[in-house]
């Protein structure tokens, strides 16, 4: 003990305050300091909270029962309370910090109380360990934040499966694939929201997958590139990239890293389709950044496989609609397909103002072609004239077989004229085109060709399939081999032979 200490006979009287039995009994600790700073008092409870005996501390500094590091707060804190010292408790300017003999810190709640003795002013101060209270309560902040993160992940679980479902159902009504991309592409943004991601599609070729649909500002950069370029298509199963793992990030992404990358490829029937890629970018700290990607792992894994899915069936959806509006020996489109289209064009001709144009065209001397060669040779003229026709038209132009040696061709946005010209071309064209090695042993097919046009020769389907069949008739009575205008208002015709 230093010789600014109170001698140890004046600090071991009694207070002379009357109320030593009852600080005595009390059973928080209570501690009495002089204007010294100087503990005067301990009560028995002292060794209970502090680990020292009353007897240990009397004449002590209460600094002694403070942590180190907060010494010269405390007795700063003293200071300005001996100016203005009224009963208040000491939370308003200082840590409530306690240490305990073996140098531990612990949480107290202390009140003031100033008083005075014979030998001057006198604080009485009741300490209570609040430390199992503050232990329970942390515990239970502690868990209150568990429940609103856990409360959080249901929420947003919730809202992903609504959106899942959301898109499975508009995917299920998509009758192309084109509409299937601006559905995902329109999802996938609330869906993956602050990340950027894209679907990719495998071209017919299979040597390159194209972006179909984006998402996230910015989308991932790369919107075409080689499936050897992804580690998922390599490998056919879900490719996870965490931002501490740079030399696993697959070649086609341009991008920094961010939380994350994904790709998973998606297959339907063992066929790969192409690939679904996410880029977490929103970024977290420790737990929250390695749950946030297994989050988003889970979430591309459920997608990947709806989409799959979803594809597959649009595409044979698609095959199968094909098939049916198909003719299975030319390839061209078959009769009922002709008739849904004809009507489709006249009434969109009729709204928007423009010609149509409509050609039917009967192969010259068929019969006598199958009689001659039979019918392998006439199935292989027809599988040549459609290669011809399909060949030969324009994106735009609907090329039909119309049924047995008949073929009929509509040419939306085309006036009279450049339907007459077109199929004066196709007349010619087929004489020229080229034969395969079969065909070739045959004769050369001619065509008579009947010409209409709405509105000159009729306004509805009928009437232009009815126009351009007489039309052709009267070429194949005039010698065949040649193309016919269907009569005018006037009656009359044009013949392509004498022109």
């Amino acid at each position: 003990m230093d010789a600014s200490r109170a001698p140890r006979a004046l600090t071991t009287e009694p207070l002379g305050l009357n109320v030593e039995p009852f600080l005595d009994a009390s059973p928080d600790a209570v501690i009495a300091v002089d204007v010294r700073g100087r503990i005067v008092y301990a009560s028995p409870r002292v060794e209970q909270v502090f680990g020292w005996s009353p007897e240990e501390l009397l004449g002590e500094p209460i600094e002694r029962l403070v942590p180190s590091r907060l010494g010269d707060r405390h007795a700063a804190h003293r200071a300005e309370y001996r100016r203005h010292p009224t009963p208040r408790p000491m939370a308003s300017a200082l840590e409530l910090r306690a240490r305990r003999r073996d140098g531990t810190e612990f949480r107290v709640e202390i009140s003031l109380a100033p008083t005075r003795w014979r030998h001057g002013p006198l604080v009485i101060a009741t300490v209570v360990d609040i430390s199992a209270r503050t232990n329970v309560e942390d515990q239970r902040e502690h868990a209150y934040e568990e429940l609103k993160l856990h409360t959080g992940e249901l929420e947003q679980h919730a809202r992903e499966m609504a959106l899942l479902t959301q898109m499975g159902e508009l995917l299920e009504s998509c009758q192309s694939l084109d509409e299937a991309y601006g559905v995902i592409g329109g999802i996938s943004e609330p869906l993956f929201a602050g990340d950027a991601g894209a679907v990719y599609a495998r071209v017919s070729s299979g040597s390159v997958v194209e972006a179909v649909s984006a998402w996230g500002s910015p989308p991932p950069s790369r919107t075409v590139f080689s499936p050897t370029d992804c580690w998922a298509l390599r490998r056919g199963r879900l490719h996870v990239v965490h931002d501490r793992e740079p030399e696993l990030k697959c070649p086609h992404v341009k991008e920094p890293i961010g939380s994350g990358l994904l790709c998973q490829p998606l297959v339907a029937q063992t066929e790969t389709l192409g690939l679904l890629h996410v880029q977490v970018r929103r970024r977290a700290a420790g737990k929250a950044r390695a749950a946030r990607l297994a989050d988003r792992e889970r979430l591309v894994e459920t997608l990947g496989k709806q989409l799959a899915l979803a594809l597959g069936n649009i595409r044979l959806r698609a095959t199968l609609r094909e098939q049916s509006a198909r003719d299975s020996l030319t390839g061209l489109f078959n009769r009922r397909y002709m008739e849904e289209s004809l009507d489709r064009e006249v009434r969109r001709a009729a709204r928007e103002g423009y010609g149509l144009g409509i050609l039917l065209a009967d192969l010259d001397n068929f019969k006598q072609l199958n009689d001659a060669f039979g019918h392998a040779a006439g199935d292989a003229v027809l599988r040549r004239i459609g290669r011809f026709l399909a060949g030969a038209v324009r994106g735009e132009d609907i090329a039909c077989r119309f049924g047995g040696e008949e073929f009929v061709v509509i040419l939306p946005k085309a006036s009279l004229d450049d339907t007459y010209r077109r199929a004066e071309a196709l007349r010619e064209g087929i004489k020229t085109g080229t034969h395969d090695e079969l065909t070739g042993l045959y004769p050369t097919a001619t065509m008579s060709v009947g010409v209409a046009a709405y509105p000159e020769h009729g306004t509805s389907a009928a009437q232009l399939i009815l126009a351009a069949d007489s039309a052709m008739y009267l070429a194949k009575a005039q010698g065949r081999d040649r193309v016919i205008v269907a009569g005018g208002s006037e009656g009359g015709s044009i013949d392509a032979s004498a022109e």
